[in-house]
């Protein structure tokens, strides 16, 4: 646990009049729960509890280490509790992690339609740190430096030196070691200091030709994804397309920064207009959807609506979706968004799909 993270101011604040007892538990529980997590799925478990997203986690990690301390503890009858206590974790890792967890609390939250067991403090926190993550964005190819080259040994060379030199005790042979061994250190340390300029140089190329295509992209008007003009699809089906397409093209997390300014320019007059996913999904044709749908296991549905949605169409076709929608995300299908809310949950899945945000 980072020292920075005050869990008993927190977790009074939450619940000021919790038992003495209660909170020492819960801190010690913090303490373990903290120091487990170690993947994205204890991630998704802790944004499920965190905004009451049910049915709750069916792996036993978080309620065990709960009820170690307090074994009347059951986290789908102390629902309010195990969310405080989830969305004081996501909190505290946000500190001490990269841009995976804001992005995930962010889907999750499905643009602020979910509310937090902490007051909403876990989404605010979330946007807060994402957008810090995306302005400082740096994106590094992945290549590396080589290491210094070491200079080429000249042992014949030192020998013959030696043998014909009459003064004592090799002095010219330790002369000439210490002067390669000065210049190998030299050498090293003028390529350490060449690294960190190079890898940031690298990364902003990287990051400039990403945004790059997401403007060439913007200026061509095409879904590329569905093969048609962006200006023939109705207006909320046209920005989760548009979302989806940006996603794709994030090549690391969090993304440029003018993403969502890209999204905005596109749903234009439109954009913070009345819509809703089920609205915005119903001119999808199954074809379509098809070519759109990305893989979602049922466990994880709920917190990727809009591809859930759009796995369903592709499964089941524009006149039955709903209906299995509806039992995987019921709070959500019908929940009034704007298209570029939309859009910016769609471009929020896609990103976090396509960068391991499953696993």
């Amino acid at each position: 646990m980072t020292a920075e993270f005050d869990f008993i101011q927190s977790y009074r604040d939450l619940d000021e009049g919790a038992s003495r007892n209660v909170v020492e538990a819960r801190q010690k529980s913090f303490e373990k729960l903290s120091s487990s997590i170690d993947n994205m799925g204890q991630i998704y478990d802790l944004c499920r509890l965190a905004y009451q997203v049910e049915p709750f986690p069916e792996r036993p990690w978080f309620e065990d280490a709960v009820r170690e301390f307090d074994p009347h503890f059951v986290a789908s009858k102390d629902k309010v509790d195990a969310g405080r206590i989830a969305a004081l974790l996501l909190r505290q890792r946000m500190a001490s992690s990269g841009s995976y967890a804001p992005l995930a609390i962010l889907t999750t939250s499905y643009c602020g339609r979910r509310h937090s067991a902490d007051g909403d403090v876990l989404t605010t926190q979330a946007n807060e740190a994402f957008v810090a993550a995306v302005r400082n964005h740096r994106v590094s190819s992945g290549a590396k430096l080589g290491p210094a080259p070491k200079l080429k040994a000249i042992t014949t060379e030192v020998d013959a030196v030696n043998s014909h030199n009459p003064l004592p005790g090799n002095i010219a042979k330790a002369a000439i070691d210490a002067a390669m061994a000065s210049t190998d250190a030299a050498v090293k340390a003028l390529s350490d200091s060449v690294r960190g300029p190079m890898d940031s140089a690298r990364g902003d190329i990287v990051r400039l030709a990403e945004e790059v295509d997401m403007l060439w992209w913007c200026i061509g008007d095409w879904h590329e994804l569905l093969d048609k003009p962006r200006t023939e699809t109705a207006v909320g089906l046209k920005m989760v397309v548009s979302g989806i397409e940006l996603g794709t093209m994030v090549r690391q997390l969090p993304g440029p920064y003018g993403a969502h300014g890209i999204l905005r320019r596109i749903s234009g007059a439109e954009a913070d207009g009345k819509s809703s996913l089920k609205a915005a999904i119903k001119s999808l044709s199954q074809e379509d959807a098809s070519k759109l749908s990305k893989d979602v296991p049922q466990a994880s549905k709920a917190l990727f609506p809009v591809h859930a949605a759009i796995q369903f169409v592709a499964q089941l076709g524009p006149a039955a979706w709903e209906a299995e929608f509806a039992k995987v995300a019921p709070d959500v299908a019908a929940a009034k968004m704007s298209p570029f809310e939309l859009g910016i949950q769609a471009f929020r899945e896609r990103a976090l799909l396509g960068h391991g945000g499953l696993n």
